[in-house]
């Protein structure tokens, strides 16, 4: 998973959500709120409060969730 993170942000960045394996979701608005290395995945949310995610628990990318 980790790999096709590297590659989505090196093509272009479309803006796109982390899926991670208890449930839970980040959006990734733009490429500032995203920070990644082999062992940690870093997203920043819309309130400023950054998640510390290891990239294990990423279970899937995809469109981003609506915001309410």
């Amino acid at each position: 998973m980790f790999e096709q993170l590297t590659d989505r942000l090196k093509n272009g960045f479309h803006p796109f959500s982390l899926r991670l394996s208890d449930g839970r979701e980040f959006n990734v608005p733009q490429r500032d709120f995203i920070a990644l290395h082999p062992k940690v995945v870093v997203v920043i949310d819309q309130e400023g409060i950054s998640h510390t995610i290891s990239p294990l628990h990423i279970v899937s990318l995809g469109e981003p969730a609506a915001q309410t």
